[in-house]
């Protein structure tokens, strides 16, 4: 029973550090201090990553939406039909896809 527990412990582990959205959501992160730094420097959002030296794909891995002049979405797909979106609003990651800011 002892043995059964350790290894359950260390499946567990194992699967959660080699969990690709952690990756994503940590390059999401970093993307999103990005944006925050030229919003501080420029006084508006970028229109596109480009405008912060990042080419977009439509591949991703991750995609940014400006929604008006002070909101916008950071998000990554994962797994088929379902990704993660961080929203400047609440500052947090979510699950669910929704409205903010005037395009509500």
């Amino acid at each position: 029973m002892k043995n059964k527990i350790i290894m359950f412990v260390l499946l567990a582990l194992i699967l959660c550090c080699c969990n690709p959205n952690r990756s994503l959501e940590k390059q999401g992160n970093e993307l999103v201090k990005k944006i925050e730094v030229y919003k501080e420097k420029n006084g508006e959002l970028p229109k596109t990553l480009e405008d912060l030296g990042i080419k977009e794909t439509l591949e991703g891995p991750l995609f940014y939406v400006k929604c008006d002049s002070v909101n916008y979405m950071v998000y990554y797909g994962t797994t088929l039909g379902e990704s993660m979106y961080y929203y400047s609003d609440t500052k947090k990651w979510d699950y669910r896809l929704r409205g903010m800011g005037k395009n509500k």
